[in-house]
């Protein structure tokens, strides 16, 4: 499986999948981490396309935003769906990730 990339200057744009559950959540970590290679940098993660997110892309979530920061990147979320949104509040995670409306509030946000 390939996510979809683009660059913005110097943010990179990762578009989530309509799914991110356990059978595509490995795979996509693995292709983030790859692509972030534990370098600082300013990602914004668009979930416009998503309709569903298990646990399994929660963690991925968590795990990319935590070595992000550890490395002095940013990570900013956009597009969410309001019924994934809803799910990230059941979690509590609307406290714990940056939450933009699109992909320029989210590459605004974090420049």
């Amino acid at each position: 499986m390939a996510l979809e990339v683009s660059r913005d200057n110097e943010t990179i744009i990762i578009v989530i999948p309509s799914r991110f559950d356990a059978n595509n959540a490995p795979d996509s970590e693995k292709e983030i981490k790859t692509l972030l290679a534990g370098k600082p940098a300013k990602v914004v993660l668009d979930f416009s396309a998503t309709d569903y997110i298990a646990s399994a892309g929660l963690r991925v979530l968590l795990v990319v935003t935590r070595d992000q920061m550890k490395a002095g990147g940013k990570v900013a979320l956009a597009g969410i769906r309001p019924q994934v949104l809803k799910v990230f509040e059941m979690a509590g995670f609307t406290s714990i990730f940056t939450i933009c409306a699109n992909r320029d509030e989210a590459i605004r946000k974090i420049s």
